[in-house]
């Protein structure tokens, strides 16, 4: 059942008997900026320690633990164009743990979001201060991640120069130096009174009064612009990369335009079509590049439906950076001409299709796809998208491995000279 709270919130409620713990996300999104990137993601890490009333993170867990152990956190990411910060409840059902646990778990929920450690406009400085430190060494931990080191390189040369897109999505370490505790508060301002907010809460309640308890929270109405949550940008020719390091395996990663996006006419061609080249261990990638030519330690594609990318990731032999290349490039020219059997498309429909059924018999999971939805404005149940995919053909997959276009290639070698 949906709610709509007050001009630019919405609520939307799935009630189900399904499972013994309720879910609860309050979703903030706004496009993202160079400038927001970094500073809601930090914020995130702050609301989630303490509140004026929980004022330390032992006050807060302790109060958690007192509400039958729930989990309340904290996270930032990014779909698209759209920045998200994400508050998530996950408790017991009342008739598993007390009567007036569902408001309780609200009024907490409302406790981080609204009533943060802030004081004469500033964040609590000690907890500023142990949070800014905590996230820039977790940002620079990431460079000895080689594959993540590899996709972030990647990242940069594939998507232009000025766009946000340039910048992970928890931020990077120069943005850090800027944020003090009085100017992150102007980002909470933002985020409070400007974004859109949707709320998801799934779970065995009682909907009219689950809904009075969320209007309790009072979120003022804001004004939402309508903006693509889609990231585009048009072609340019192919940009390569190399680096040296001293590693035992070297990274080769390719990146390619794929205009196929969330919920269009050929998005899960596009799934099925990323399956067949590397999403799985059935893959043309995997099993030619990695298993049969043995020229990989590991080789798979991602497909993302917001940006419009499909990237490929391998670890190999620096020496063998030419044949990788090569081979890689043949699995993809193989899709487009349709050398692949029937037996495999079936085969990766199946799996796609196990894996969307198993979680249906995950709360979380049913949380986030309604989010999803809500956000997208998309009602496709489960059902009608396993059936949307196991109407995938041969032709549509080629059709839509036809739109595949090089961008980017990066190449982190591992020989010294």
């Amino acid at each position: 059942m949906h709610f709509n709270l007050t001009n630019g919130v919405d609520l939307n409620i799935i009630k189900t008997t399904q499972f013994k713990t309720n879910q609860i996300i309050v979703n903030f999104s706004t496009p993202q900026t160079k400038n927001n990137i970094t500073a809601r993601s930090l914020m995130a890490d702050i609301l989630e320690t303490s509140t004026k009333k929980y004022h330390t993170q032992t006050l807060l867990a302790r109060h958690e633990a007192d509400l039958f152990g729930m989990y309340l956190g904290t996270s930032a990411s990014r779909i698209g164009n759209l920045h998200n910060v994400k508050f998530r409840a996950s408790f017991l059902n009342d008739q598993y743990s007390q009567p007036g646990l569902l408001h309780e778990v609200i009024k907490l929920v409302g406790e981080m979001i609204l009533n943060p450690l802030i004081d004469n406009g500033s964040f609590d400085e000690p907890t500023f201060m142990t949070q800014k430190t905590n996230l820039a060494s977790s940002i620079a931990s990431l460079a000895d991640d080689k594959q993540y080191y590899a996709s972030s390189e990647l990242r940069k040369i594939y998507f232009d120069q000025d766009s946000p897109m340039q910048i992970p999505s928890f931020g990077q370490i120069d943005d850090l130096s800027v944020l003090t505790a009085t100017n992150l508060v102007d980002q909470y301002q933002a985020m409070i009174n400007q974004d859109k907010i949707n709320i998801v809460l799934l779970g065995d309640v009682d909907e009219e009064n689950a809904a009075a308890a969320f209007r309790e929270l009072n979120f003022s109405p804001r004004i939402v612009k309508n903006v693509s949550a889609f990231y585009r940008q048009e072609l340019h020719e192919v940009f390569e990369k190399e680096e040296q390091q001293e590693l035992k395996q070297a990274k080769l990663n390719l990146a390619y335009q794929l205009p196929v996006y969330f919920q269009e006419s050929n998005h899960y061609s596009a799934v099925v079509m990323n399956g067949i080249l590397g999403g799985t261990p059935l893959s043309k990638l995997f099993v030619n590049v990695r298993e049969k030519e043995s020229l990989a330690y590991y080789a798979n594609s991602n497909f993302n439906a917001f940006n419009g990318v499909l990237t490929i990731q391998t670890g190999i032999e620096s020496q063998n950076k030419d044949k990788a290349i090569k081979l890689i490039k043949q699995q993809v020219e193989a899709i487009v001409a349709g050398d692949f059997s029937e037996e495999l498309l079936q085969e990766v429909k199946d799996g796609l299709t196990h894996q969307l059924l198993s979680g249906l018999d995950s709360s979380s999971n049913g949380a986030e796809r309604s989010l999803m939805n809500d956000i997208f404005d998309n009602d496709k149940s489960v059902e009608t998208i396993v059936n949307e995919i196991n109407n995938v053909t041969i032709d549509d997959v080629v059709k839509t491995a036809k739109l595949l276009k090089l961008q980017a290639v990066y190449f982190l070698n591992g020989e010294v000279k």
